[in-house]
C-alpha cells in the first residue's frame, strides 16, 4: 500500500480524537458534577490555547527539522494530562467538605485541560505538516490520506460507546486513548519525515527513433536534464502529478523502458512532464516555497476534530477554481492597490463579513456539539452507544462530501454550499427542540446528525476556498490562518461559554434556540455581502415594487377619467 505511514498516522490520531475528547462534557457531568456553564469554560479552553501553541510548536519543528521528536514529546504529555482526568475523582476524595472538593475539582481539571490544550492540539498541524513532506510533489495524494482519519474517528467514537454501554465505566474513553496513543507514538517515531528527492522525479527512458543516428537521438530527447541558475537538473513531476495537473490520463511512466513515438508526439508527451523551476534560484529558495505551500494546511489542519479539509482539492492552483467560485477580487477591491497586509485585507466589507459570518458558524456548531451528548443523556435518555454512533454517521456524510466535492463546488459554486450549511443547521437544531423524549427521539436526533456532516462539510470546504479567493496571492496562507483563528478560536470558544451559561440556567431548548438566532444572523449577513436575497434586498425590492404599483394604478385611474365616456351616436 502507498504511503503506509500517513494512513496510519492519521488513523491511531483519529481514533485518539475521537475516544476520550469528544466524551469530556460528558464525563465532566457524570462523573465530577460539573454544572453546564463550568463545563462551557473549560471545553472553551482549548480553542484559545491552539491558536498559541499550534504556531509554537509548527515552528519549532520547521526550524529544528525534529518533526517526529518534536511529535512523540508533545504527544506524551497529552496523552499524560488526558489521561489525569481519570484519576481527579479519586484525588478530591480527602477534601472535608463539599464546596472544597468542587473547587479542587474545577483547579485540577482546569490544569488537566490547559495542558492537553498545549501539547495535544498542536499534534494534528505536525502531523499534517509531516505528511506533506512524506508526499512531496503528490500533495494531489494528501486526501487520500487523510481520509483515513474521518474513517478512524467514526469507527473510534463508536467503539467507545458500546464499550461504554458493556462495561457501564466511563473510564473506558482514557484506555482507549492511551492505547491509540501508544500505536500512533510508536508509528511517529519510526516515520521518516523527509521530503522526497527532485532527482526521483527526473524521467530518463530512451527514445529510439528507427533510422536516426545516435547523435539525432540525443537531440530528440528532451527529458535529459539542463542546467539552471542553481547549476542543479530542470526536475520533472512525478507521473501522478502531471497527470494531475495536466488532465490527460496517459501512461506517463516510461520506467526506464524503450519507447517509439513521432516527434510531434514526443513533444507533446514531454510537455505534459515538464515543470517550470526556473524562477527558484537554488534548492533553499524552493524549499521555502514548499513551506508556504504547506502552510495553508497546517494552518487549518486544528480547526475541527472532525473535519474533511481535503475539501479544498491541493491539485486546484486558485487562478483555475475562480473560474466557478464566483469570487471575483476586482469586485472586494476599492482601490486598485490589492492589500499588502492583513489589516487593509479585512478592510473590505466583503471580506470582513465573511469571518465574521465564519465566526458565528463557529459559535453555533460548537454550542451544539459540546453538549450534544448531555443532551441526548439527560434530555431523552440515550445510552453511551447511541451517543457513540453521531461521530460515525456524521463521518459517512462528510466522507461522501469529501469525495465529490470538487464537483459540487463546480456545479453549485460556493456560495450556494455555505448557504446550504446554514440552511441544514437551523433545520437540524429546530428539530432538537421538538424530539419527543426516550428512544424513538434518540434515533430521530442520530438520524438528523446526517445533516451536521452536510452542513458541516459544505460550510467548511466551500469557506476554505472562498478565503483563499478573497485574499491576493501574497495573503493567502494569512488569509486561511485567519479563517482557522475565527471559527475554530474565537468563535469555538464563544459558542462553549455561551452555551454553557444557557444551558446551565435555561436548558438544552434555550440553547438550541440560541444557536438557530446565531446561525439565522449569520445567514442574513452571508446574504448582504454575497447575494441579492438580504433582508435589505428584499425591502428595497419591495418597496421598488410597491411604488410602481402605485405609479401604475394612478397612470390607470389618470387616464380613464381623462378618456370621456362613449354616449353613443348623434342622430340627425
Amino acid at each position: 500500500m502507498p504511503y503506509l505511514a500517513p494512513k496510519l498516522l492519521y488513523t491511531f490520531l483519529f481514533a485518539c480524537q475521537g475516544s476520550a475528547p469528544v466524551y469530556l462534557a460528558l464525563f465532566y457531568s457524570e462523573q465530577l458534577g460539573l454544572r453546564g456553564d463550568q463545563i462551557g469554560l473549560l471545553v472553551a479552553i482549548a480553542p484559545f490555547i491552539s491558536a498559541i501553541a499550534c504556531p509554537l510548536w509548527t515552528s519549532l519543528a520547521d526550524k529544528t527539522k525534529t518533526h517526529r521528536y518534536i511529535m512523540c514529546i508533545v504527544h506524551t504529555l497529552a496523552t499524560l494530562a488526558i489521561v489525569s482526568v481519570m484519576g481527579i475523582s479519586v484525588a478530591v476524595q480527602h477534601a472535608e467538605t463539599v464546596e472544597e472538593r468542587s473547587k479542587l475539582t474545577i483547579t485540577l481539571v482546569t490544569i488537566t485541560s490547559v495542558c492537553f490544550a498545549f501539547f495535544g492540539v498542536p499534534v494534528g498541524p505536525l502531523v499534517d505538516g509531516g505528511v506533506l513532506k512524506i508526499l512531496g510533489r503528490n500533495k494531489d495524494q494528501y486526501g487520500r490520506q487523510r481520509m483515513f482519519g474521518s474513517i478512524s474517528f467514526g469507527v473510534a467514537s463508536a467503539l467507545v460507546g458500546f464499550i461504554m454501554q458493556m462495561t457501564k465505566d466511563m473510564n473506558a474513553i482514557f484506555y482507549t486513548y492511551a492505547i491509540s496513543s501508544v500505536c500512533f507514538i510508536i508509528v511517529a517515531g519510526s516515520t521518516q519525515f523527509k521530503p522526497e528527492k527532485l532527482d526521483a522525479f527526473i524521467r530518463r527512458p530512451t527514445i529510439v527513433q528507427p533510422h536516426q543516428p545516435q547523435q539525432q537521438q540525443q537531440q530528440l530527447n528532451p527529458l535529459i536534464p539542463k542546467r539552471i541558475k542553481g547549476g542543479g537538473p530542470i526536475p520533472f513531476a512525478s507521473s501522478s502529478t502531471s497527470t494531475a495537473h495536466s488532465g490527460s490520463s496517459d501512461d506517463s511512466s516510461n520506467d526506464g523502458r524503450t519507447t517509439a513515438m513521432p516527434d510531434g508526439k514526443l513533444h507533446r508527451k514531454v510537455k505534459q512532464f515538464q515543470l517550470d523551476y526556473t524562477a527558484y534560484d537554488d534548492d533553499d529558495e524552493f524549499e521555502a516555497t514548499q513551506i508556504r505551500q504547506n502552510e495553508i494546511q497546517r494552518l487549518i489542519q486544528f480547526a475541527t476534530e472532525s473535519s474533511i479539509i481535503e475539501a479544498v482539492n491541493l491539485s486546484n492552483p486558485p487562478a483555475s477554481r475562480r473560474r466557478y467560485s464566483g469570487v471575483n477580487l476586482d469586485d472586494i477591491t476599492t482601490t486598485t492597490q490589492q492589500p499588502k497586509n492583513v489589516i487593509e485585507l479585512v478592510k473590505q466589507p466583503q471580506v470582513a463579513l465573511f469571518f465574521i459570518t465564519m465566526m458565528l458558524m463557529g459559535a453555533s456548531l460548537n454550542m451544539v456539539i459540546s453538549f450534544l451528548f448531555i443532551f441526548l443523556k439527560k434530555e431523552l435518555g440515550a445510552g453511551p452507544s447511541t451517543a457513540g454512533l453521531t461521530g460515525l454517521v456524521g463521518s459517512v456524510t462528510e466522507l461522501l462530501f469529501f469525495f465529490y466535492s470538487r464537483d459540487l463546488i463546480r456545479i453549485f459554486g460556493i456560495k450556494s454550499l455555505i448557504i446550504l450549511g446554514h440552511v441544514l443547521t437551523i433545520i437540524r437544531v429546530f428539530a432538537y427542540t421538538i424530539l419527543p423524549k426516550g428512544p424513538a427521539g434518540a434515533n430521530i436526533a442520530l438520524f438528523l446528525h446526517l445533516f451536521n456532516g452536510i452542513a458541516f462539510s459544505a460550510l467548511w470546504g466551500a469557506g476554505v476556498v472562498q478565503a483563499d479567493e478573497l485574499a491576493p496571492p501574497s495573503l493567502q496562507a494569512t488569509s486561511q490562518g485567519l479563517l482557522a483563528a475565527m471559527y475554530a478560536g474565537v468563535g469555538a470558544g464563544v459558542g462553549n461559554l455561551m452555551g454553557g451559561v444557557i444551558f446551565e440556567r435555561a436548558g438544552a431548548k434555550a440553547m438550541f434556540y440560541a444557536a438557530m438566532g446565531l446561525t439565522t444572523f449569520s445567514l442574513e449577513l452571508y446574504l448582504e455581502a454575497n447575494t441579492r436575497w438580504g433582508i435589505t434586498d428584499i425591502i428595497r425590492w419591495t418597496y421598488r415594487m410597491t411604488v410602481r404599483m402605485y405609479n401604475w394604478t394612478q397612470h390607470v385611474r389618470g387616464r380613464g377619467r381623462a378618456v370621456p365616456r362613449w354616449s353613443g351616436p348623434h342622430l340627425l
